[in-house]
């Protein structure tokens, strides 16, 4: 089944509340999608899908009351596009799409722990890393 399906069909049984089976999906689709990325097939457009995947597992996790995993999810969305930015041995495309991306991934992170509250450090460093990227978006237009 294509990642597009077991992505629709978890959404189905997420919108139905039967959270396991929601689970299973959005967690077949998070690794058709890793397999598809090392497989270098078409990375452009699967980095967002994948993305989308981190924040569907986030988005369950949380709704599961299970904080730890769902910001894990966030913040591992985060740290790929972060990473695929900086890598100098990917194409110029892929590495502006993953720097539009951050704002897209720090977002839910930084709405993440104004509902869920950690240290004050932590949320001070997420907002100066949230001021550097809308700086870094100015200075790349």
């Amino acid at each position: 089944m294509h990642w597009q399906q077991l992505m629709s069909k978890g959404n189905n049984f997420f919108e139905t509340q039967q959270w396991g089976k929601a689970e299973s999906y959005y967690k077949s689709v998070f690794s058709q999608l890793e397999g598809q990325w090392e497989r270098g097939k078409d990375n452009e457009s699967l980095l967002m899908a994948w993305i989308c995947s981190c924040h569907n597992l986030a988005t369950l996790f949380e709704t599961k009351g299970d904080y730890e995993s769902a910001i894990g999810y966030l913040v591992q969305a985060y740290q790929q596009a972060y990473s695929i930015s900086q890598n100098p041995n990917l194409t110029h495309s892929l590495r502006y799409l993953a720097f539009n991306a951050l704002k897209t991934t720090l977002n839910p992170i930084l709405i993440f722990s104004t509902k869920y509250p950690t240290c004050e450090n932590c949320l001070e460093q997420l907002r100066r890393l949230q001021l550097t990227l809308e700086a870094e978006v100015y200075t790349v237009h």
